[in-house]
């Protein structure tokens, strides 16, 4: 029993030894690290580090946003769609990481909520804020373009089409219903307008 323990406890140390723990402001390769696969469309340990020798799409250091896009299989990394990322801190200091995976648009699966994650960084762990950030009105299961350069990040619901090949519907970006930007710890929304 006792040799049971104390291999419990070592296991238990060796774990957070391991864990990478980041401080605010957080860089972006830091982040694509560290964040929940959801934050990055459920892109696998191996995958990310595949993505961070060769990153595909858009990928602003600087700017902390990325837009990942590719068309073939040696993009580099596993991603199961685009998706759209931005890191900012909050008015504490505190890293915010915003994500959308555009699901339906990539394989047509219908709009879901779980495509739009928002964490925040807090004693060196993410924590899942979304539904607490995030406006009445606004459906987490709209597209984000948080890569966006602006502080007014466009969104808005996905349409649905018929495709011309004559192989079912699709989805597609629609019209902007408006636009968020962080003010006083969370998100506001702006109608178009």
């Amino acid at each position: 029993m006792k040799i049971l323990c104390i291999a419990a406890v070592l296991a238990l140390v060796a774990s957070c030894a391991n864990t990478q723990r980041e401080e605010s402001p957080v860089r972006l390769s830091a982040a694509i690290l560290t964040l929940p696969s959801e934050a990055i469309a459920g892109m696998s340990k191996k995958g990310r580090r595949e993505y961070l020798e060769d990153p595909a799409g858009d990928y602003d250091d600087s700017g902390r946003r990325i837009h990942y896009y590719a068309d073939s299989s040696d993009a580099g990394g596993d991603p199961e769609s685009m998706f759209f990322l931005r890191l900012f801190e909050d008015e504490d200091g505190r890293t915010i990481s915003a994500s959308h995976a555009a699901r339906p648009f990539a394989d047509g699966r219908d709009p879901s909520a779980t495509d739009t994650v928002i964490y925040r960084l807090e004693s060196g762990r993410w924590v899942d804020i979304t539904d607490s950030v995030l406006p009445s009105g606004v459906s987490r299961s709209w597209w984000f373009r948080f890569n966006e350069r602006e502080d007014m990040i466009s969104c808005g619901p996905y349409v649905r089409f018929m495709r011309p090949d004559g192989f079912g519907s699709a989805y597609d970006f629609g019209n902007p219903e408006g636009s968020i930007s962080w003010r006083d710890g969370r998100f506001h929304f702006k109608t178009k307008g």
